[in-house]
């Protein structure tokens, strides 16, 4: 089983799900608290509010698990460190099959995707009403971005909003970077397919063409995205599953 799970991931990304607001009972939870890592359980303490702590262990309890998927780890025994450019990697990976993953939670959902030696990123967000989006997308999005946005009706605005949002954290957790504010070196465009695309005329993203976004809703109320660099976004097989870790 876990052998062919590796395998997958050779034509495969993975993207695990879980609603931790679901998981209530008090044996599965204390189960998930002894996995977590002396590191991991100081700093689910240092949450003010209980549903803070909660969807904290039931995300970092989903990537263990499911790292423990693709190779014989007990999920107690991963370890992790910050790389280079400040994203989680796994540690002491000697021997180890080159996994690659990208951890996420926001209100109701957790979301990780996993996959074989290949930089990813992963951002979900809750289509939700906060203080006032419009200034914040005229201080954090592109021209281009900015106008499509301004040109939506008030059913789509929020909507697009955090799909730009969305994406931009993607993007920048997959490449370790954090989320500054825009300067128009690049822009997300949306397809007609629904996807989008980067183009950018700066040196640092001048491989605009080979990433890859891939847009989903797995509620109502959640928009989801994966950024991976690939130079085929129509082949590339992103799957996705809802699970209780």
């Amino acid at each position: 089983m876990v052998m062919d799970m590796l395998q997958r991931l050779e034509n495969e990304v993975h993207v695990w799900m879980s609603a931790p607001d679901a998981i209530t009972d008090s044996e599965i939870l204390a189960a998930y608290a002894l996995l977590l890592s002396v590191d991991e359980r100081e700093r689910l303490q240092r949450f003010h509010f209980d549903k803070d702590r909660h969807v904290f262990l039931v995300s970092h309890a989903l990537v263990r698990k499911v790292l423990s998927r693709y190779a014989n780890v007990v999920p107690a025994n991963w370890k992790f460190e910050t790389g280079e450019q400040g994203r989680p990697e796994i540690a002491g990976s000697a021997g180890m099959p080159p996994l690659r993953f990208n951890l996420t939670h926001t209100h109701g959902l957790a979301a990780c995707v996993v996959t074989r030696d290949i930089p990813c990123g992963i951002d979900a967000e809750r289509l939700v009403v906060r203080g006032n989006p419009l200034a914040v997308a005229e201080k954090m999005f592109a021209a281009t971005e900015l106008a499509d946005l301004k040109g939506q009706d008030e059913e789509g605005f929020l909507d697009r909003f955090y799909v730009y949002w969305t994406l931009h954290e993607a993007y920048c957790k997959a490449q370790g970077l954090g989320l500054t504010r825009s300067d128009n070196r690049y822009a997300f465009v949306a397809e007609p397919t629904g996807q989008f695309r980067l183009e950018t005329s700066d040196v640092m993203h001048a491989r605009a063409t080979d990433w890859c976004f891939h847009v989903s809703r797995p509620t109502s109320d959640h928009v989801v995205i994966v950024a991976i660099p690939s130079a085929n976004c129509a082949e590339q097989k992103i799957l996705t599953e809802f699970i209780v870790p």
